[in-house]
């Protein structure tokens, strides 16, 4: 896992395995891929935004199709994170 501290990034920014402290995100993608977990600490998110690739697109498109109404699973996914507040 790198390190990265007090940096200012932009642009595609790949997160898997890395670990981001006292950084400020500006207009970046957030690419994680599922790999391996990243880890944030003090951080600024300025017109920034998570982008799900590989592994980590194929779960969050799981879990969305799960919280369709026709499912009927809406209570078991929110149930079961409920800190996502859905």
């Amino acid at each position: 896992m790198a390190e990265i501290r007090n940096q200012v990034l932009e642009g595609r920014q790949l997160l898997d395995g890395n670990s981001f402290i006292d950084c400020e995100f500006r207009n970046a993608q957030l690419v994680f891929k599922g790999v391996e977990q990243p880890g944030f600490a003090n951080c600024k998110f300025t017109r920034s935004r998570f982008v799900f690739e590989d592994n980590a697109a194929v779960t969050v498109n799981l879990l969305r199709g799960m919280l369709r109404p026709e499912t009927g699973m809406r209570s078991f996914v929110t149930g079961m994170m409920p800190e996502i507040g859905v």
